[in-house]
């Protein structure tokens, strides 16, 4: 074998393993050969002494000991054990036996190296770990810098955030006994460069804003001065206050609303004008003395009514739907959430169903609109009802969709409906005529039919017409008008620049311009007034406040106390989805003053609902353009809801962000509650004739507080898409708190507590056990305003508004902690809800799970029907009796004849008594029934015979 490929030596083998000691270990068991044979040795232990004679020896052990040293023990013939240091080996021995491959020793050195290498950076890595702790208590905000100035070559990234999420984790629990998870910690400990975090539904965001500001003061050393968090009301600023107050006592940062800071800046002389929240009303006020100091002019008094009337005639659907560039798909999606706004104010679900409420108006007849008839056990709203004495008069439908197959044979069956009851009139009305012959030919075949009818259709005179809308006509344009002057006001617009604004803007209608027209003069005249009085509303403060730091004057006074903005090192807003231009000027001009700050903002684009009010998403969207360098970091763990509720908010906005986890391992439940499926007892038809939201809803509310739940009860609107009869139940109250207090009136005094109700929008942030969403049909969700038209100069569009409403839902959907029902009809779905279904499974409520709501039983339900094998002649031979005693037939369950008895006295016997079909009857089964629609008593006749099967009314009552 080739001896270049081979170490036999030990001289050789000593060079090539260097200073690697662990490698002298190779040489164990394996034959030396002595450079002399002589060997002397002196045992004075043992008082032995001599010379012996070797040519060889194998080596038995290899001592590696402290400081690099070691020896080398040698084994020869005759058992005799010598022991060598390193150098007297190298000296004294020459070849090995058998030899090293050479390149197999060299791999081993390479490995021994590597090995070694390895444990010097592990040693010199643990060196740093310890300074970077040291770091993170000592110089936590220069702690990026330490990384990679001195640490990132050993430590990598990952490494590091690992150690530095545990330390804050360990901080704020040894600190403020206070737990967060690592995005939390994250956030919390992101101290360089500007920051996003987008915080989803539940997740913690106030808590994480606070412990960060605490971490800052506390920890970092920043002192309260050097802070400043903004917050976008004042309940929200309260409760960051009071949270810091908790750990900081008195000594806190700048805790204030983004107008209390402008306050601060500007002090104004006069009172500034704004509207509270249920409370004063000043710049509304001052908005009317605008718009009512113009109404009493009778050129511009006249052009408003005429743009008032036009208005509601207009068909917005047409105009609205032709600058929509979307797919036919997606436009019929959302076709039926437009409103048709009539001339009486109410919504209508088409152009022509608003052409015919309009027609009744204009010739001064009284119509319901969709109220209940029972029609084989369905909930049945015809379009439009004229009542012409007691149970009769006229029923108009108007056949919106005819040539849809399933349309089509439902209109069949309402027209059969009709012919069958001969009190009433039928009239059908189709969009055929209207598209074809245009509204003034539909309109004189709708006169011709209800004057057919003997209904007298003469027209109201345009003053008549007016006298009838004029106050709430007035009022929905001053609102209007209020509404897109604040917008201009929130766009920081002079009246030159909204009148460039319109002039490029290209009007979709002759209404949209004379709108535009008149608001261009009332926008001016508010700046005059505000110019005239000296006074100022809070968008005028904000740009005011901008102008004042931008002059150079920074400081800011309190009673809480003064701070300068230019000394300020962090800046930490609260609910930044809801950024607006203004905001977004003074924080400009704030950062011009002082570039060195920096800034932590938190919000949840998926909760950015307040676009109505000014906001604009792009500044949250935009983020990394108008902070630079900044990072973004999500905080995404749902502390709130159940798995289920969780799960559905993010299916509704899948593929808009990062989803939400859910941390509770709860499953909670998800119910969709189909109005259209509900089945009123005879004693929930009594108690409220036409009304099936108010017993469907008193039924989910009974079943929730005997559970120990509370409830909210949420709206989009401040107004339920739903009939409701209020019937004796006098208010002073209006909208959503008059329907409370009709769920209240049957509700045990210390059961109300458990059921509250408020509006979408204004129980952002909170939560309960369980949200019944009243209204996730069409024209809620979304609700897509007839004023947008109004608003499209500012860039509102149809598609921007159903955004808007995906977010409002989500926030909706998001308030249950547990139990979450969406209360809808499944032939009338909110396009949102359709999406949800069509993505995921949701469980449809049963309605037979939610007994009746009684107190104690009041009523007896009688149901006539047939006996089990009898066939179907019994109760057919007896219907007209039973329908002139005031029976109904109904087939849920069980086929029969029902009517309702005060519970009060009744008896089974006197019953039968004055039942006048008794001797009639043969096969028949007769049932008596409690509120709950449990069986109290069966009772089998013929011929006049009664005989008792079950009988426990008289235990019941």
């Amino acid at each position: 074998m080739d001896s270049g490929l081979q170490i036999d030596n030990v001289q050789r083998f000593v060079e090539v393993i260097g200073d690697n000691d662990n490698l002298w270990k190779l040489l164990h068991k394996r034959e030396v050969s002595r450079l002399k044979e002589e060997v002397k040795y002196n045992d004075p232990k043992r008082n032995i002494s001599g010379i012996k004679y070797y040519t060889q020896g194998k080596v038995s052990a290899v001592h590696i000991l402290e400081k690099s040293d070691l020896s080398i023990e040698i084994e020869y013939r005759d058992g005799l054990v010598f022991r060598y240091k390193k150098d007297q080996f190298i000296r004294k021995f020459s070849k090995i036996l058998p030899s090293f491959f050479r390149k197999e020793l060299f791999e081993l050195v390479q490995r021994e190296q590597e090995t070694r290498n390895a444990q010097i950076r592990q040693a010199e890595k643990q060196v740093l770990l310890e300074n970077l702790k040291d770091q993170f208590e000592e110089d936590f905000l220069n702690v990026e810098s330490f990384y990679q100035t001195q640490c990132s070559e050993h430590i990598s990234f990952r490494e590091y955030k690992t150690e530095k999420l545990s330390y804050v984790q360990s901080w704020l629990k040894s600190n403020l006994n206070s737990s967060s998870d690592l995005e939390q910690a994250e956030a919390i400990g992101a101290v360089e460069g500007h920051i996003q975090v987008v915080a989803r539904a539940g997740s913690g965001k106030t808590s994480t804003l606070v412990n960060r500001a605490l971490f800052l003061q506390k920890h970092c050393g920043v002192a309260p001065s050097e802070m400043l968090i903004l917050a976008f009301n004042r309940k929200a600023a309260e409760e960051i206050r009071e949270r810091l107050t908790l750990q900081l006592q008195s000594s806190i940062p700048h805790v204030m609303t983004f107008h209390a800071l402008a306050y601060a800046l500007v002090h104004p002389e006069k009172s500034i004008l704004f509207n509270e929240r249920d409370g004063q009303q000043n710049q509304a006020q001052a908005l009317q003395a605008v718009i009512y100091e113009y109404h009493r002019k009778p050129d511009v008094y006249e052009k408003i009514r005429a743009l008032m009337m036009a208005n509601f005639r207009e068909d917005w659907e047409r105009i609205a739907w032709g600058g929509y560039d979307k797919s036919p798909e997606e436009m019929l999606r959302y076709r039926r959430s437009l409103p048709r706004e009539g001339l009486d104010g109410k919504y209508y679900k088409s152009f022509g169903e608003k052409v015919i409420a309009n027609f009744l108006l204009e010739h001064n007849i009284t119509y319901k609109y969709e109220r209940n008839f029972w029609w084989n056990d369905i909930n049945y709203r015809p379009d439009f009802t004229i009542f012409t004495g007691e149970n009769q008069g006229i029923v108009i439908e108007y056949f919106g969709l005819e040539g849809d197959p399933d349309y089509d044979i439902m209109s069949e069956q309402k027209r059969e409906y009709w012919r069958n009851h001969p009190n009433w009139h039928f009239v059908e009305l189709s969009p055929t005529t209207l598209r074809f012959e245009g509204v003034e030919d539909f309109c004189a075949l709708l006169k011709r039919c209800l004057e057919s009818y003997g209904v007298r259709c003469d027209r109201l005179s345009e003053d008549e017409i007016w006298e009838k809308i004029r106050l709430r006509a007035i009022d929905r344009f001053t609102k209007v008008v209020g509404g897109f002057i604040q917008r201009c006001r929130k766009l920081s617009l002079t009246s030159k620049e909204l009148a460039k604004m319109v002039d490029n803007h290209n009007s979709i209608s002759d209404v949209e311009q004379r709108f535009l027209e008149l608001a261009q003069k009332f926008y001016q005249s508010y700046l005059e007034y505000l110019q005239a009085t000296g006074e100022d509303d809070f968008d005028g403060l904000m740009q005011k406040a901008a102008a004042v730091i931008a002059s150079g004057q920074t400081v800011f006074r309190r009673k809480s106390g003064t701070g300068d903005l230019k000394f300020l090192r962090y800046i930490l807003i609260d609910e930044y989805q809801d950024f607006s231009e203004l905001f977004h000027h003074l924080i400009e001009a704030i950062r011009k003053q002082n570039p060195q700050a920096q800034f932590f903002c938190v919000g949840d684009d998926w909760q950015a609902i307040n676009g109505f009010a000014g906001s604009d998403l792009r500044f949250y969207q935009n983020f990394a353009q108008f902070f630079q360098p900044s990072q973004k970091l999500n905080i995404a763990t749902n502390y709130r809801s159940a798995t289920s509720i969780v799960n559905i908010g993010n299916t509704l906005m899948q593929g808009l962000g990062t989803p939400a986890r859910a941390h509770k391992s709860i499953f909670g439940t998800v119910e969709i509650a189909d109005i259209g499926q509900f089945d009123p007892t005879p004693k929930e038809q009594e108690q409220h004739p036409g009304d099936s939201i108010t017993p469907a809803i008193l039924r989910l509310v009974d079943k929730i507080i005997k559970d120990g739940k509370n409830v909210v009860l949420l709206s989009r609107k401040n107004s339920l898409p739903w009939y409701v009869n209020y019937g004796k139940h006098a208010s002073k109250d209006s909208g959503l708190d008059r329907f409370l207090n009709l769920i209240h009136s049957y509700l045990p005094e210390e059961s109300r507590n458990a059921v509250t109700i408020s509006t979408a929008h204004k129980y952002k942030g909170l939560q309960k056990d369980v949200v019944i969403i009243l209204d996730a049909v069409p024209r809620c969700y979304p609700l897509i305003h007839p004023d947008l038209m109004f608003s499209r100069v500012f860039g509102d569009t149809i598609e921007r508004v159903v955004d808007d409403e995906r977010r409002l839902f989500y926030v909706a959907l998001t308030r249950a902690v547990e139990h979450l029902f969406i209360v809808t009809e499944t032939k009338n779905l909110s396009p949102f809800v359709e999406e949800l279904k069509s993505r995921t499974r949701i469980n449809l409520l049963d309605w037979l799970d939610y007994p009746p709501f009684v107190g104690s039983i009041q009523h007896i339900t009688v149901k006539v029907g047939n006996q089990a094998g009898k066939g179907g002649n019994g109760t057919y031979a007896l219907k007209d009796l039973l329908n002139a005693q005031g029976y109904s037939w109904r087939t849920i369950k069980w086929s029969a004849w029902c009517c309702t008895y005060p519970a009060q006295d009744f008896s089974i016997q006197k019953y039968f008594d004055n039942a006048q079909w008794i001797s009639h009857a043969a096969g028949i089964e007769v049932r008596f029934y409690d509120d709950l629609e449990n069986m109290l008593a069966k009772y089998y006749v013929d011929s006049g015979q009664c005989i008792a099967v079950i009988n426990n009314i008289s235990k019941s009552i």
